[in-house]
């Protein structure tokens, strides 16, 4: 049986992720009259409930893996958008990776994204002052989006398309969708983002499957099995990480 540590801030649940995973953990053990999953409520993340599956913030997940797996947040590294999807046509717009330095060529405004950091730097600029001085950062050019949608990938298959900002009556190209999650290939749950302009469908960005809106998404069957997938992608990296170290 598996246990999830869901995160309460004052004893209540306050993720929407968090309120439709305990109705789908629910609704496993009604409908396979078993015991499959089970959860416990947390305001803190309690050290002394070892193997769960923290469901949470992002700092509320990582304060889990470090407590137990001596996981270093910053050494993971955000989807972002994978160098497979890097193609005029799943960008649609001027879309590369660089660094720090090289952004000062380019002509603001400018989208610009740490894509080695959660949490990291993500700001439009508008004067070069404001670039940072290290790192590497995905760098776009402002363009217009009529809607924003996020796709729900699992086993290498859409499962679900929500749409969370602008016109919901602009529908995206599911086949461009499933070319991408087929060049892409992830073994792994994860969420896409997916915007929608004159120019068409288009890739935002890319996003494991922890920490995320779920914007209504509610597949009962295996939402419970998306959150593993990914706490199990998470615990192998950071096994991978200190063998390197060792």
């Amino acid at each position: 049986m598996k246990t999830f540590l869901i995160q309460t801030v004052e004893n209540e649940v306050v993720h929407d992720f968090s309120f439709n995973l305990i109705e789908a953990i629910k609704y496993n053990n009604w409908y396979y009259h078993t015991n499959t999953y089970r959860y416990i409520l947390t305001n803190i993340t309690n050290v002394s409930i070892p193997n769960c599956i923290p469901i949470g913030s992002i700092e509320f997940v990582m304060n889990y893996l470090n407590s137990y797996y001596q996981y270093n947040y910053i050494n993971y590294k955000p989807l972002n958008i994978p160098p497979e999807l890097m193609t005029e046509n799943y960008l649609k717009r001027s879309c590369t990776i660089e660094t720090a330095k090289d952004i000062h060529q380019f002509e603001e405004p400018l989208f610009v994204k740490d894509v080695n950091k959660l949490k990291g730097f993500c700001e439009i600029i508008n004067n070069k002052q404001d670039i940072p001085t290290s790192g590497d950062y995905l760098v776009s050019e402002i363009v217009d989006i009529d809607s924003e949608w996020r796709a729900f990938v699992y086993n290498n298959k859409l499962v679900g398309l929500q749409n969370y900002s602008g016109a919901f009556y602009k529908f995206p190209d599911i086949q461009i969708i499933c070319n991408m999650i087929k060049d892409f290939n992830y073994p792994h749950a994860y969420t896409m983002d997916i915007g929608i302009n004159m120019d068409g469908t288009f890739i935002i960005e890319c996003h494991d499957f922890f920490s995320c809106g779920l914007y209504g998404f509610s597949e009962h069957k295996i939402l419970p099995k998306m959150f593993i997938s990914t706490w199990m992608k998470l615990i192998e990296e950071n096994k991978n990480d200190q063998n390197q170290k060792t």
